[in-house]
């Protein structure tokens, strides 16, 4: 049946993906690194599909509700 998937339901790629998210591309990115979500890397592209984006969905919006896991998520360091 996964097989299936492939072949009927077109890949998004990060702006259609994280536009879907409410989140910015390189977020959803380091997301699918870390397991959060499910994409897929081909070359140096990452790709997704809409259905697998619904864990996606239920992730961030935790993320939102803690906002201390929130800064996990930031790799931005403070310039001394």
């Amino acid at each position: 049946m996964s097989d299936l998937k492939f072949l009927s339901e077109p890949f998004l790629d990060s702006d259609q993906a994280a536009a879907i998210l409410r989140i910015h591309p390189k977020t959803l990115q380091r997301l699918a690194r870390l397991g959060n979500v499910t994409g897929y890397r081909i070359g140096k592209l990452w790709r997704f599909h809409a259905s697998d984006l619904e864990a996606g969905i239920s992730f961030v919006s935790a993320l939102d509700s803690s906002p201390a896991q929130g800064y996990a998520l930031s790799t931005t360091r403070a310039r001394n």
